[in-house]
């Protein structure tokens, strides 16, 4: 929903004549937030999901074991927008204006951080419906 309301904000930006690079620096701070509250939540399913396997790997399902790794794909993903692309570019910020260097070291940051938060969205989703899919257990 974030990238979506900034993905939003910049084009609505774009179409009053303001260039992308300052509609960037005036997203930059949700855009940051995000990826802290993004990391947060990607501790929060790795610890979740640790503690199902510490109780759960002898017998668990394949369905399980899917959520298992969906969730652990979701986690990277996490980790890998937060911790590896949004730190590089919220330091190129200040020079994205003036320097096409980092311009362009910026966009193709950017590219990557919304195919990296496709994969997070994608297996996030997929980790919260795999149990939708589980067979009932038998009551007898």
């Amino acid at each position: 929903m974030i990238v979506f309301a900034v993905i939003t904000l910049v084009r609505a930006a774009k179409e009053k004549g303001i260039p992308v690079a300052e509609a960037a620096m005036n997203n930059a701070p949700i855009f940051i937030n995000f990826s802290v509250i993004a990391l947060a939540c990607g501790v929060g399913l790795l610890i979740a999901e640790a503690l199902d396997f510490a109780k759960n790997k002898t017998h668990a399902s394949k369905l399980v074991k899917a959520r298992w790794i969906t969730s652990l794909i979701t986690v990277a993903a996490a980790a890998t927008f937060s911790l590896g692309i949004v730190p590089p570019m919220k330091q190129l910020l200040p020079e994205i204006r003036t320097n096409n260097e980092a311009r362009e070291k910026f966009d193709g940051m950017h590219k990557s951080s919304e195919k990296v938060f496709g994969v997070m969205i994608l297996f996030a989703l997929a980790s919260l419906l795999l149990p939708a899919f589980a067979k009932p257990k038998s009551t007898t």
